[in-house]
């Protein structure tokens, strides 16, 4: 398709067509003129190197002194006088101490002063530096003089005598300009043509690195998973160690205020209105429960039975040619057993009782509420007496008479409870430890992933056989594995520094409280 066709096709898309050729002038000026603006630099900038090596003066090559920077650079004196120049104004732009007159003498005639208004203002509205270069393109361009080689200097081989495209035309500069565009396009239609055949290569790849790191990443939620069903189990344990804890250090609390109120001449059978304390049963309405029948058993939450005359049914003989074989009485037995009674009064009263646990732990507290009362009572009537003596009040008086539990609490080495700074501040350390090894572990499992992502581009690509390749998402890496294992042990971290010695026990001790992570 020729170009009057395209333009063709151009204007019968548009509304306006003269927007594709008014400006063809004057952009194909601007482009000889930027190309040949460019041979003149790179032209200078061979001579200077060759003038550097050759005359540092620059007098033979027909250019200006050329200086050695530090960094092995080289650059004209010119270019260093401007740039002294440029620093001096910005020192008179931002100090005001500097003044003008001070700095004109080392100032060019033509380089711009600065006006009064711009060094008032704090922040001058100053253009970018691509928008500097870009009016610097368009501003009429004055060539420098030409340079020339002395003869016997060479040109350093693999690079182009720029000198000798110094006085090209129009048509061979355009000509060049059409060559340097038709060459990148060639390149970019040629990247684009690689880009497209290795397309599916690269997905596949990307497959393969995406499943790798979504497999690393399961890996981490079953162990997650893992570790927080044990660290539930294990605050489970401990809130129900903390609780029997609780209740041992009530019970040593009771039995140590009733000792010392009977020391003092106060017990249960001499205070009034204690024997009249009766247990109460609650959420038994309707059933009469005869507690005189019951006592506490040795076990907690367990209540037995003080007749051992009591009747039980599925004993009995349903005819008369059968026999009675009494067996064993067993008071553990009563949970599925049904049982009769009889009440104090008219006529005979059966009343089904089903003694399974959560009716006996019912009973069971009844019992202790009781108990609880009635010691009470007796420390009230203790207390009463030494206030009305003006003696003080033992500890062992005001003690809770109910147990104390104090979940979520650590307890230190020293036995002292752990405050709540102190707790935010572990908390803190902890959160910090435990971001720390989960970064170095996303680190190490992404990098695993993209080895996998480049093995398996390799292989479809034919630089690597497919055998080569591990199946992926069957086992950690060893040092994914090692990572895995520290975030874990951060995870669930266990501070065995809280098991706190209960001496008022016989030999038991606080079991280690773990907290759920941060």
């Amino acid at each position: 398709m020729d170009l009057a066709l395209r333009q063709g096709i151009k204007n019968l898309k548009t509304r306006n067509p003269d927007k594709y050729n008014k400006n063809a002038e004057r952009n194909r000026l601007r482009d000889i003129q930027g190309e040949r603006r460019r041979i003149h630099d790179a032209a200078l900038k061979q001579i200077q190197q060759l003038a550097a090596l050759h005359d540092p003066s620059g007098v033979e090559f027909n250019i200006g002194p050329v200086v050695k920077q530090d960094d092995g650079s080289i650059i004209s004196a010119e270019s260093i006088r401007k740039r002294q120049e440029r620093e001096a104004v910005k020192a008179v732009a931002g100090s005001s101490s500097v003044t003008i007159e001070e700095v004109a003498p080392h100032m060019d005639m033509n380089t711009k002063v600065p006006s009064e208004n711009s060094l008032s203002q704090s922040n001058p509205k100053l253009p970018s530096k691509a928008q500097q270069r870009r009016q610097a393109a368009l501003q009429p361009y004055n060539p420098p003089p030409k340079p020339r080689i002395p003869e016997g200097v060479p040109i350093p081989s693999g690079e182009e005598n720029w000198l000798e495209l110094w006085d090209l035309p129009d048509e061979q500069i355009e000509r060049r300009i059409l060559r340097a565009k038709r060459k990148k396009a060639t390149e970019r239609k040629a990247l684009r043509i690689k880009q497209q055949s290795g397309k599916t290569e690269r997905r596949q790849a990307r497959d393969e690195k995406r499943k790798i790191y979504r497999d690393i990443k399961l890996i981490w939620k079953s162990i997650k998973e893992d570790q927080v069903r044990e660290r539930t189990r294990l605050k489970a344990a401990e809130d129900e160690e903390s609780k029997k804890v609780a209740v041992e250090i009530n019970n040593v609390e009771r039995r140590i205020a009733l000792e010392l109120c009977e020391t003092l001449g106060f017990t249960i059978s001499n205070t009034p209105g204690a024997e009249d304390i009766k247990p109460r049963a609650l959420g038994m309405r309707g059933k009469a429960v005869d507690f005189d029948a019951i006592e506490a058993g040795d076990r907690p939450g367990n209540v037995v039975s003080k007749k051992r005359n009591r009747i039980d049914l599925g004993e009995i003989a349903m005819k008369p040619h059968e026999s009675l074989v009494p067996r064993r009485y067993d008071d553990n037995a009563m949970g599925n057993e049904d049982f009769i009674k009889f009440a104090v009064g008219g006529g005979e009263d059966h009343e089904v009782l089903n003694y399974n646990h959560k009716l006996r732990r019912k009973l069971r507290r009844a019992l202790d509420g009781a108990q609880v009362q009635k010691e009470m009572r007796v420390r009230q009537r203790t207390m009463e007496y030494l206030e009305d003596n003006g003696v003080a009040l033992p500890l062992e008086l005001t003690t809770s008479a109910k147990p104390v539990n104090v979940r979520g609490v650590r307890i230190l080495e020293n036995g002292a409870t752990e405050t709540a700074k102190q707790e935010r501040l572990r908390a803190r350390v902890e959160l910090a430890e435990f971001n720390l090894a989960s970064r170095e572990l996303r680190k190490q499992a992404k990098q695993c992933a993209i080895e996998a992502g480049l093995r398996k581009h390799a292989a479809l690509t034919g630089r690597l056989p497919l055998r080569s390749i591990s199946p992926p998402g069957t086992r950690l890496p060893p040092h994914i594995a090692a990572s895995a294992a520290a975030v874990s042990a951060l995870a669930v971290s266990a501070d065995n520094k809280c098991d706190a010695p209960f001496n008022a026990l016989d030999d038991g001790s606080g079991q280690s409280s773990l907290e759920s992570h941060a």
